[in-house]
């Protein structure tokens, strides 16, 4: 196996679900009074900024995969970052006020389970940048 394409590609992969997974709230449900603003607001970090970095990973996975930065800093920075947005992502799902979590409508009751699907996307991408690391360095 060729890990210095395919750790990168799995990288990609998880970032862009990642991406995906965050900014489905904010597209899909209609809610007011501020509900999806103080969903992603949860916590002490909260998570939008995780989604941008999602996006930057995918730029650096993307980089190191085509020789456009040296192999060692593009993972060396992918691991530091996905292990940075798993982080993020389980403080900031351990830590949403359950209230918050079941103010919303019963349409949007999967909101209840889309945390853990930004935890679990965020360790695709967190598996992507180890074992990209591991291969280069």
């Amino acid at each position: 196996m060729d890990a210095e394409r395919l750790a990168p590609t799995v990288g990609i992969v998880g970032a862009l679900l990642l991406a995906l997974a965050i900014a489905i709230p904010a597209v899909t449900v209609e809610a007011g009074d501020g509900q999806v603003a103080a969903y992603y607001a949860a916590g002490p970090v909260g998570i939008s900024f995780v989604g941008m970095l999602a996006l930057l990973e995918t730029i650096v996975f993307l980089s190191g995969r085509q020789g456009r930065t040296d192999p060692a800093t593009a993972a060396g920075l992918a691991f530091v970052l996905s292990l940075s947005m798993l982080g993020v992502a389980a403080l900031w799902s351990f830590s949403i006020d359950p209230t918050l979590l079941f103010s919303f409508d019963q349409q949007y009751s999967w909101l209840t389970y889309h945390r853990w699907s930004v935890v679990a996307a965020a360790f695709v991408t967190f598996v992507g940048g180890a074992w990209y690391a591991r291969g280069v360095l």
